[in-house]
């Protein structure tokens, strides 16, 4: 194996739009609230709507239990399950 090969094995790319599978569980930032009970969390190109979120967890770590995936839209939906964290620009 070369050097160069040998330096970049085990690299791999990262999507901007990550997918997600149905029936697991992720921690995400909640970036947006619509007003109806609905939070939306983006992922890079994905957009997540949470249900059961409150104004006050837009800029938490909440996790997020996802119950639909779009591949072609990149789009997904989810239940709020607990906040696990704070933003660190939380002021």
């Amino acid at each position: 194996m070369s050097l160069l090969g040998k330096y970049f094995r085990g690299w791999s790319f990262r999507s901007t739009t990550p997918s997600l599978v149905p029936g697991s569980e992720v921690n995400i930032f909640v970036s947006e609230y619509d007003g109806d009970g609905v939070g939306i969390a983006n992922v890079g190109d994905t957009r997540l709507y949470v249900e059961g979120v409150d104004p006050d967890d837009v800029g938490r770590r909440v996790r997020v239990a996802v119950t639909s995936f779009d591949e072609t839209d990149a789009t997904g939906r989810g239940e709020f399950r607990e906040v696990v964290g704070e933003s660190s620009y939380a002021g």
